[in-house]
């Protein structure tokens, strides 16, 4: 027996996309391969598809409607409202958003969140002494952890390296950045790096303003100076 309780599960595939020939059936084939993409069963794409139709349904609604009973109805029901691309109204399913949206906007929080929390414990079963000996790298989810890490590798005469994974301050879009690092500090908390261009990249909290990169996750790499 498993040691562990699954809260939720998500799974993500890399498929081919669609081609967009014939064109009358693309709209549907396109939402199909999304929905496949992130793990969810042919008959629950049905339930989906449905769903956007009549725009409201409980699930005896829907057993109905496919013939199979409602506890069936229901595993397809919480693996869409797992995946954010449902809500609830008491008994009642909809889909409020586009599912491009429900997939930026709920999927990919809950699975960033996971990942982010996953990385956290594990980094914090290792001591800071066996951290700065090994030089591996550690990763944080908070700006003022990282601060401190990094400070502790200048005392220690090293020179710590970020590489910072977030969203640009400016457009929200993904972003990677790593290099050494200039400077630090707390008014409001921040990280300059150099990166491989040359520039300075200001690095943030995930709700910072003013910076280039708000970080959801920093890695750090202590090098020892010579």
């Amino acid at each position: 027996m498993s040691e562990f309780q699954i809260f939720a599960e998500w799974r993500i595939k890399r498929i081919p996309e669609p081609s967009k020939e014939p064109k009358e059936t693309y709209n549907e084939r396109v939402k199909r391969w999304a929905l496949s993409s992130i793990g969810l069963e042919e008959r629950t794409q049905d339930i989906f598809l449905y769903l956007e139709k009549i725009e409201m349904g409980t699930a005896e609604d829907l057993a109905k409607r496919f013939e199979i009973s409602v506890e069936e109805v229901q595993g397809h029901l919480d693996s869409l409202y797992t995946a954010g691309l449902i809500d609830r109204i008491g008994k009642a399913y909809v889909i409020r958003e586009a599912l491009s949206s429900s997939i930026t906007h709920r999927l990919i929080p809950k699975v960033t969140e996971t990942l982010r929390s996953v990385a956290k414990v594990e980094s914090g079963s290792r001591s800071y002494a066996d951290f700065y000996r090994t030089m591996k790298g550690r990763a944080f989810s908070d700006i003022g952890e990282a601060i401190v890490a990094c400070n502790e590798i200048f005392r220690r005469g090293g020179s710590p390296t970020v590489r910072a994974v977030g969203v640009q301050g400016y457009s929200n879009e993904s972003v990677e950045v790593e290099g050494p690092v200039a400077k630090c500090g707390y008014g409001p908390p921040h990280i300059v790096i150099i990166s491989d261009s040359g520039d300075k990249v200001v690095v943030g909290g995930r709700r910072a303003e003013g910076v280039d990169v708000k970080a959801h996750t920093i890695i750090i790499k202590g090098e020892k100076n010579e």
